[in-house]
């Protein structure tokens, strides 16, 4: 680590302290880790009351410390020391309360690693004092969050921290390309991202390999996991024993180290293995089973440490010339980067899948009609349609729409390709470098088999895909397409939760958070927004023993609330008596609990007359005075909060919604971007409901972001709230 590099950026003074925990040794015991843990906790804690006391002079000791778009103020203090708020003053006084490291024992190796987290903690939140740059350093909640639905599923498997330095820069490629082949995020710390930039790979939150920084900034990986048990376990504040068992199930991290140890990565690794990872090394240091490995060979270092940590990788390898997994799924192909375009109103496109008899599907089968990517030129707008047909004993219709919806995530897998939306308003965008590497529309086609395999081979025996660049054989193909979207949507329009006996469970986020279950109904989409009813239904088939089992309703306890006794009598099981009851359309009367993988808050305002929704891509504040990582950590691992809770998009614009205090009628105030996605069918509600102007009287940010704002503009609107029975 460049001494100079870490005096300019976090502006310390050389010292003997500085030099002392950038000190490295070589032939490393296990008395000499102890005693480089020690070295490197004392001194660095040395630096970091030098800090505070700096930015007490600059700032004011009052002056509250915080990483930016976090509801957990400075992560590790908060979970292990239950310290919810700590301004500099308080940083001062807990610096001062840390033990003096000693070196006798693992006892004083893990205490050593515990006081390296706080003061690192501590040195990194006062670098973010009067900072607005963009740069390297904490992960916010909304990327976490983000990754819900993923961590729970274990699409993503775990994640993994390169520590150090010093590897080539085939070795580097190997090895970043190898962790997201295997689905793992991936954090970079130490000399990393500048060896990762320079190697020219691809670094930021759209491709799960997110850069935190050099020095102390490691403190970002750990308290990633922290929050990860935080915002999908419920885990409360200074809850050691509970966060410990979380943390020893999940998320499964893994160290990757490389280089010469220096004595506060000796003192992080204590730190680490506090939070139950498992260390890969290429250094000499005393192996521990399934906590420190050593691995000379960095090719094999990702692997081993995948072994040791005890992770299942589920996805399977395909055979591409691009890479493939989750970690490219948020990847944003900008217009000067793309080779081709389809789609996205721009040029005809559509994709479908439906079923044939045995005899019409020849498995495995790709064809492509028209011109392959090479006849086009670079940032050509191509039409393109891929049309997947399969054959199964037990595949039906309503399977269909779910196993097309996969296309989305399938496609987004692929490194240098980029989806969205759906059916006949989907949007595909393939990259230089894609193409570059040998990407094909063939290659489209072999990814929608693949996984049309891997994720429904209980009721797919055949698949075969076809790729259409030719305008005219589009067209030919098209009515197909259309006659089948409105055999669904009839479908799905009788589909009333009056007319089922029976919800389904979701229970996926169980793995995060034990003591939420998720109820999905006809009108009520997952809160993750991934699951709706026929997903569910689907799910229970393939796998009857899966995350997703059907609920008998049975007898109703309150119609207008949405309360049934099978309902009730399940959640007091799974929680086991924690929550008694469930009002499914209902926010202030038992509303549904929620886990951390919701898309939006609904929250009510402090008039109590309305409620605000807040969704996870918004991170400014909100007129209830909460941002929405503050309201999630409040609402979060299977808690039931009246007057809050999580929701998926979908349901926002369904006729349950909330309607026992009144629906949309209620809503108030929701961020702009939410408003233009949600609005077609938002405007539809309002138009049904006889209020077609409620749209324009619902706030955004540019109109306000506080209480009185809100208040205000309602009046001067006349909302339809106003004229409703207060919440409470």
């Amino acid at each position: 680590m460049n001494k100079r590099a870490v005096m300019g950026r976090y502006g310390i003074a050389e010292s003997e302290e500085l030099d002392a925990v950038l000190k490295t040794y070589p032939n490393i015991d296990v008395p000499l880790l102890l005693s480089m843990a020690a070295e490197g906790s004392y001194n660095i804690m040395v630096i970091a009351k030098k800090m505070v006391s700096d930015a007490s002079l600059k700032y004011g000791g009052d002056t509250v410390l915080s990483y930016p778009e976090t509801g957990y103020g400075l992560p590790s203090i908060y979970a292990w020391k239950g310290i919810e708020s700590l301004d500099l003053d308080g940083a001062a006084e807990l610096l001062d309360s840390l033990p003096r490291p000693a070196a006798s024992s693992l006892e004083d190796g893990f205490s050593s690693g515990e006081s390296t987290m706080y003061a690192a903690e501590i040195i990194e939140a006062i670098t973010y004092l009067g900072d607005n740059k963009e740069r390297d350093g904490f992960i916010p909640d909304r990327v976490l969050r983000k990754l819900g639905l993923s961590f729970v599923d274990e699409t993503i498997p775990g994640a993994v921290v390169f520590l150090g330095g010093e590897v080539s820069e085939d070795d580097l490629d190997f090895m970043v390309r190898n962790s997201q082949s295997k689905g793992m995020v991936a954090i970079a710390s130490g000399d990393y991202p500048d060896m990762m930039r320079r190697s020219n790979i691809s670094l930021g939150f759209d491709r799960m390999l997110y850069p935190v920084g050099m020095f102390t900034a490691t403190i970002h990986a750990i308290n990633f996991a922290i929050r990860a048990a935080l915002t999908f376990g419920g885990v409360p504040a200074g809850d050691r024993t509970r966060l410990s068992k979380y943390l020893a199930k999940r998320p499964k991290v893994v160290i990757i180290q490389t280089g010469p140890l220096n004595c506060l990565d000796a003192a992080f690794a204590f730190a680490a293995l506090m939070h139950s990872a498992s260390i890969v090394t290429d250094q000499d240091l005393p192996e521990i089973p399934k906590k420190i490995k050593v691995c000379k060979n960095h090719r094999d270092m990702v692997q081993t440490g995948i072994e040791e940590r005890g992770i299942t990788v589920k996805l399977e390898p395909i055979d591409l010339p691009v890479g493939y997994g989750p970690s490219f799924e948020g990847e944003i192909i900008r217009k000067p980067d793309v080779y081709v375009e389809a789609g996205g109103s721009r040029s005809p496109a559509f994709e479908l899948l439906t079923s044939k008899s045995e005899k019409e599907v020849d498995d495995g089968k790709v064809t492509l009609v028209g011109n392959e990517i090479d006849s086009f030129e670079s940032g050509s707008l191509i039409p393109i349609a891929m049309i997947v047909e399969v054959y199964g004993k037990d595949m039906h219709d309503d399977l269909e729409p779910v196993i097309e919806r996969r296309f989305h995530s399938s496609i987004n897998f692929a490194e240098g390709v980029w989806h969205a939306g759906q059916r006949n308003t989907n949007w595909i965008r393939i990259s230089k470098k894609a193409k570059d590497r040998g990407f094909e529309f063939k290659d489209l086609g072999k990814i929608l088999i693949h996984k049309v395999r891997e994720e429904f081979g209980q009721v797919v025996t055949r698949v075969q895909a076809t790729i259409i660049t030719d305008k005219k054989a589009m067209d030919e193909r098209l009515p197909e397409a259309l006659r089948s979207y409105e055999k669904r949507d009839e479908r799905m329009k009788g589909l009333k939760d009056d007319l089922v006996d029976d919800f389904y469970t979701c229970t996926m986020c169980q793995s995060f958070a034990p003591g939420h279950i998720c109820i999905v109904a006809p009108e009520r989409v997952g809160l993750c927004g991934a699951i709706n009813w026929l997903d569910a239904k689907a799910s229970n088939e393939l796998s009857p023993n899966g995350p997703n089992k059907p609920l008998r309703k049975e007898n109703v306890v309150d119609l207008e609330k949405g309360e049934w006794e099978g309902i009730d009598r399940l959640i007091n099981t799974t929680s086991m008596g924690g929550i008694e009851r469930i009002c499914m359309y209902s926010l202030m009367d038992a509303p549904m609990t929620s886990c951390g993988c919701f898309e939006v808050i609904v929250g009510m305002t402090v008039d109590m007359q309305s409620v605000i929704l807040v969704d996870r891509d918004y991170s400014e504040m909100t007129p209830i005075g909460m941002r929405f990582s503050s309201l999630a950590g409040s609402i979060g691992g299977g808690r039931q909060t009246p007057g809050f809770m999580g929701v998926g998009k979908k349901y926002i614009t369904s006729e349950k919604f909330i309607s026992a205090e009144g629906g949309i009628r209620r809503i108030s105030w929701m961020p702009k971007h939410l408003k233009e996605m949600i609005g077609k069918d938002l405007q539809k509600r309002c138009d049904a409901i006889g209020i077609p102007d409620l749209m324009s009287k619902i706030a955004d940010e540019t109109i306000t972001k506080d209480a009185e704002g809100l208040m205000a503009w309602m009046a001067e609107v006349d909302h339809p709230a106003l004229h409703m029975k207060p919440l409470l």
